[in-house]
């Protein structure tokens, strides 16, 4: 049992440890005001909600009883990340709905196991909701994404 516990302690560790990283990254942001917040407030609200309830646990466990015990499943969590990474990257690159459609197939179909048409009917909605929420009504900036534009250049 005492394997299990440091196990858990460094799981707190480096929670602790990304939280700190994104502090100092979102202090390189602007801030704002209450009022007004910038770019950085919410993510480092966010973050620094993070290193609390981290350090809190590394301080507060003592076993890891209440824990489930780590098995093959438990990676899909580290998949899930690791995908969010890569919508990260595809975003910039090839716009919203390709990242976004490609994240939620994935996510559905080999994560959650989901058939083959709700998860390609579900992926091309969500993206769709996306588009319309943040690109039409929202008007918020997004790189150039080569759908939207297609679509826009056929009804304009």
């Amino acid at each position: 049992m005492q394997s299990q516990t440091k196990r858990y302690r460094l799981v707190s560790l480096a929670i602790l440890t990304a939280a700190v990283m994104s502090i100092g990254y979102c202090l390189t942001l602007p801030l704002g005001t209450p009022a007004s917040p910038g770019a950085g407030a919410w993510p480092l609200i966010l973050s620094v909600g993070m290193g609390v309830a981290a350090l809190v646990t590394l301080v507060t466990e003592k076993d890891g009883k209440d824990y489930e015990p780590v098995s093959r499943r438990t990676w899909i969590i580290v998949v899930g990340f690791g995908l969010m990474a890569a919508f990260v990257v595809a975003f910039t690159l090839v716009g919203l709905t390709l990242s976004c459609f490609v994240l939620m197939l994935v996510w559905l179909r080999w994560m959650a196991r989901e058939p083959w048409k709700l998860s390609l009917l579900v992926s091309a909605g969500c993206t769709l909701l996306f588009v319309i929420g943040f690109d039409i009504l929202l008007k918020v900036p997004m790189p150039v994404d080569p759908v939207v534009s297609l679509i826009k250049g056929l009804f304009a």
